[in-house]
């Protein structure tokens, strides 16, 4: 399942990289979208989307991306 998924994300290091990541986000229910963005560019795109300020200041990426799904899903 995940090899057809990361076909596109090139060769080597990188892939599995990424790979692992995807694998994390599917194990934990992320969606692998947002969190490949990282904390700032999701607080960015949060913001011009819906207008809400996301506050990331001591948060895990994790925890940032399930308030992101939240306000982007519902």
């Amino acid at each position: 399942m995940i090899r057809k998924e990361v076909g596109f994300l090139g060769c080597g290091f990188n892939k599995a990289k990424y790979a692992g990541k995807m694998k994390y986000c599917i194990e934990h229910g992320l969606d692998y979208s947002i969190y490949k963005l990282g904390p700032r560019r999701i607080k960015k795109m949060i913001q011009r989307r819906h207008g809400i300020e996301l506050d990331i200041e001591g948060k895990c990426l994790d925890a940032i991306t399930r308030e992101a799904q939240e306000i982007e899903y519902n």
